[in-house]
């Protein structure tokens, strides 16, 4: 089915929500789909998949180590919503490091509108990239797809957000028109979402549902 921009949005907020991530997480998690949308990407698919494999697992379990890099979480693949937010938190050390590193992260496609923010946020060029597709961000945000191998990989083994010159190869704007939602994901989103609609109780807390993805738990 046609779905809106704003119904996008609203509906992976709830599924975020519902699958158990903080309010601020959904939030940024139903902003990414929708940007994802926006130029033509799978937005509420690569979420849908996304929500599916964090459903259960503990925020440590998801969330990058930054004391040192690479950014990575031992045993377990990074959720790149909660990467990209944590890299929107540490933008700072793009400007003075100039590169920020990670290991094995899930569906790389979900960092990209965070790494559009944050192109933005700090007023920069940057490029993200991981095996065999790379991107651009100017410093209003604007994307470019460099290289398209691998856009829709599961897992990518090593990711780099890095500075970089203006200029140079730009490849073409990444752009499209609004895919249409398709029914398996609006059907797993719908589901997780619902769970936003009753009290959480015991069960659905070992289910997922109220648990919570958050730092401060």
């Amino acid at each position: 089915m046609h779905a809106s921009l704003n119904e996008i949005e609203s509906l992976c907020k709830k599924a975020a929500r519902g699958a158990g991530l903080s309010w601020g997480l959904a939030e940024e998690a139903g902003k990414a789909a929708r940007w994802l949308s926006a130029h033509g990407l799978d937005g509420p698919g690569l979420l849908a998949m996304q929500l599916r494999q964090n459903d259960g697992c503990a925020y440590q379990q998801l969330a990058p180590d930054v004391s040192a890099e690479p950014w990575q979480v031992p045993g377990h693949a990074l959720c790149p919503l909660i990467a990209g937010a944590t890299l929107s938190d540490h933008a700072y050390l793009l400007r003075s490091n100039g590169r920020i590193e990670l290991r094995q992260v899930a569906h790389p496609q979900l960092l990209l509108p965070f790494a559009s923010a944050t192109a933005r946020q700090l007023g920069l060029w940057l490029e993200l990239s991981w095996n065999g597709c790379c991107l651009k961000f100017s410093p209003s945000g604007e994307a470019w797809l460099v290289r398209a191998q691998h856009l829709g990989a599961a897992t990518a083994a090593q990711v780099r957000c890095a500075r970089v010159a203006p200029g140079g190869t730009l490849g073409k704007p990444l752009a499209g028109s609004i895919p249409d939602l398709g029914d398996s994901p609006q059907h797993d989103l719908d589901h997780l979402a619902a769970r936003t609609y009753v009290p959480a109780s015991e069960a659905s807390r070992l289910l997922g549902a109220g648990a919570g993805l958050s730092d401060n738990n």
